[in-house]
């Protein structure tokens, strides 16, 4: 196996390419896969990911994990469709169970088929393979992504319905946010069946494996990185993504006949739903940040294959050209492009929690606290026109240079990688329904 030197996010220094091995051939022997890591950014449009990148460049000196794996490792590289049974653009439901099933379903539903089938799940194939089973999100457990992997249901709302099956079909770690999902009496039974709970950040570092784990640090989705890192108390009560994927593997490890643990950076979709380009770059980062330990687990256990991807893009984030003809400031040739990026690192702040802080003193205080936690000089004029979140969302690219094409789903092919054991059967075009029976292939098992 290549080597893992520097996994450490950020050595400065980037090897020139050819310093490692990098054919993808390198992996096709290697087959068939212990273990799979399945790793989703979800919502992250390419631009997500340049500009994460860009922004660990900027700020400390350091290159992406994503970017430097890409340079360093034999990388299996592909473009992956997107669409859904019902549309162009899928939501994560449908593309999930892409992943969970083999098949395109429609929107909204969770691996159940148009003409009304229920195709066994991927999780519940891990189980009858004797493989232990994982889920870890920033989102709520209960939410489409992970739920793909597991769940059959007509409706990906019906989150408490979804809470149990998990129990029932043998999911081994099940980590994120959603507490509302899990009434008192099922916690009681996932307690029965010998999980171990945490509730918190602590009670996840205590944990050392062992027990079947279910921990779960909010009513809702975990809170955005932005606000984790600015706020003392989310931190010392909310573990990272990387703590959580930790606790995970330290569940899963020992499992005699491998194990399949999903990975989802949940958030990096919301934030580029409220079309806040500071909290998509900072859960991209915290996402990169978990390939890190993904990473170093991987190089004591090189019969790991790890796939990284996204389900589909959201809102079409985009850094633009900029020119004194455009915004505050003055320049040209696009000088401005580069200083209007850099504001960013001033934010402090989610758009989210900008918006409940609201409640606390009216639209009149919204401009002061705005202005507070992004850091932003503005124009007086562009001040007195900050009312509510669409107005603020108006002004926004002047400063920053980031503009946004919806706050919605967008249909474009997505970025997807493979490395380790099995890697090789991945083509350079896939469709996301193509996935899951090339990961079967990659761990020995049939469809």
């Amino acid at each position: 196996m290549a080597g893992l030197g520097g996994l450490a996010l950020g050595a400065a220094a980037t090897p020139a390419l050819g310093a490692a091995p990098r054919e993808a051939a390198a992996n096709a022997a290697q087959s068939p896969a212990k273990n799979v890591i399945f790793m989703v950014a979800d919502g992250m449009n390419i631009a997500a990911l340049s500009l994460a990148h860009t922004y660990l460049q900027r700020t400390v000196n350091q290159t992406s994990q994503w970017m430097k794996l890409y340079r360093e490792l034999p990388v299996v590289r592909a473009l992956c469709e997107t669409q859904s049974a019902s549309s162009l653009v899928t939501d994560s439901a449908a593309a999930a169970s892409c992943w969970g099933i083999g098949e395109r379903i429609t929107n909204g539903v969770i691996n159940i088929t148009p003409d009304g089938r229920k195709p066994v799940t991927m999780m519940q194939k891990m189980r009858k393979a004797k493989k232990r089973t994982g889920l870890v999100t920033t989102a709520t457990a209960t939410h489409a992504t992970p739920a793909g992997f597991v769940a059959t249901i007509a409706s990906r709302a019906k989150q408490a319905e979804i809470a149990p099956q998990y129990l029932e079909r043998g999911v081994d770690v099940v980590l994120g946010g959603g507490t509302q999902y899990f009434s008192d009496a099922l916690m009681g039974d996932y307690r029965k069946a010998g999980y171990a709970i945490a509730l918190n950040r602590i009670e996840l570092l205590a944990y050392q494996g062992g027990a079947p784990l279910l921990g779960l640090f909010d009513k809702s989705h975990i809170p955005f990185e932005i606000d984790r890192l600015n706020d003392p108390a989310i931190a010392a009560h909310t573990p990272t993504l990387s703590e959580m994927t930790d606790a995970a593997l330290r569940c899963l490890q020992d499992s005699p006949d491998g194990f399949f643990l999903l990975v989802e950076g949940g958030r990096v979709d919301h934030a580029a739903h409220d079309n806040d380009a500071a909290a998509t770059i900072h859960d991209q980062i915290a996402f990169d940040a978990t390939i890190t330990t993904v990473l170093r687990f991987i190089e004591k256990h090189p019969d790991t294959l790890l796939v990284i991807t996204t389900d589909h893009g959201t809102g079409g984030l985009q850094l633009n050209g900029i020119g004194s003809e455009d915004l505050v400031g003055k320049g040209s040739a696009y000088s401005e492009s580069t200083p209007a990026f850099m504001r960013l690192t001033k934010f402090t702040m989610s758009h989210e929690m900008m918006m409940r802080r609201l409640k606390e003193f009216g639209p009149k205080g919204l401009a002061g606290l705005v202005v507070e936690k992004t850091g932003l000089e503005f124009k007086a004029a562009d001040l007195s026109s900050i009312k509510d979140v669409k107005s603020f969302l108006s002004v926004l690219p002047k400063y920053i240079g980031i503009s946004w094409t919806s706050r919605n789903h967008t249909s474009e092919m997505v970025e997807f990688c493979a490395y380790g054991p099995g890697s090789g059967l991945f083509t350079p075009y896939l469709r996301n329904d193509e996935v899951h029976a090339i990961l079967l292939k990659a761990m020995g098992l049939s469809a």
